[in-house]
Order: C-alpha cells, then structure tokens, then sequence
C-alpha cells in the first residue's frame, strides 16, 4: 500500500472526504476519522476523537487498558493530552487494501461503544476463569513450594 492507494480507497470509504496526499480527514458514519500516512517512515494512522477528559481518573483509565488488552483489538484507545483518541497504526507497506475498511470500522465502533462495551468488534479476546488464574500465579512468581520438615 502507498500514498496513491490510499487515495484512491479512501472516496469509496469516507463521505466529506477533504485533505491532501499523506493527510485527510472524513467521515465514517457520523464518526470524523483523520487518516494521516508516512511512506518514507512506513506508517498508516486511523483516528478518530472520542472526547475531552474533564480529570484523568485512574480507575477510567484502568479501564481503558483492559479493554485495549481483550476488547479494542486492532483499534485502541489513545491520550494524547486530556483528549481521548480511538487510534490504529500499522506499517503502510503491508496493509493490504480490504483491510483498510475494516481498520475504519474498528476505530469508528470503539467510538461509539466507548461508554458502553468499550470494544471495537463483537469479538472479546480475553482470558477465561482459568486462564486468569494462571495469569495471577505467573504475576506472583509461579506456585508457592510447600514447605517440608
């Protein structure tokens, strides 16, 4: 994928399409999308605003990390400042052009369902019960020996 490829998916893939080559912003839905491409660093970047954080509180925030762990998959939630982004970056040269589509769906669903599910497909890749469990014990240094006289 290059520069002119992006280009030339991008009208079939967002309304109110503006920008110049390496820069554009439209929309997807009702979602504003920014789509910012760097050929010579070899980087694509799909974002789009979800909002202001008033206070930055520690518990949200946690909670915006387990959902990029199991629940935003290719999209994920990004800072930067007290503006909170849904964001995915991915090197340009391997995109491929039937991706890109569902790239924008990811960032625009983590969008609308931050508040709510906070993910950004139906699929939850998380851990089960007993995966957790093997989790915490790893987190601890693995199983406790028992002692012996």
């Amino acid at each position: 994928m290059n520069l002119k490829t992006i280009e030339a998916l991008l009208p079939s893939l967002l309304t109110d399409l503006d920008g110049r080559p390496g820069f554009w912003r439209g929309n997807r839905g009702e979602v504003p999308v920014y789509v910012l491409c760097d050929e010579e660093h070899n980087r694509l970047r799909l974002m789009a605003p979800i909002g202001e954080l008033k206070e930055l509180d520690p518990d949200f925030l946690a909670l915006l990390l387990r959902a990029n762990f199991d629940r935003a998959l290719d999209a994920k939630f990004a800072l930067r400042g007290e503006e909170l982004w849904s964001l995915f970056v991915h090197p340009l040269s391997t995109l491929v052009s039937d991706d890109l589509g569902l790239f924008l769906d990811q960032v625009v669903t983590l969008v609308k369902n931050t508040g709510t599910t906070y993910a950004s497909t139906d699929l939850v890749f998380g851990l089960d019960d007993e995966d957790e469990e093997a989790l915490r014990e790893y987190e601890a240094g693995g199983e406790e020996e028992e002692e012996t006289d």
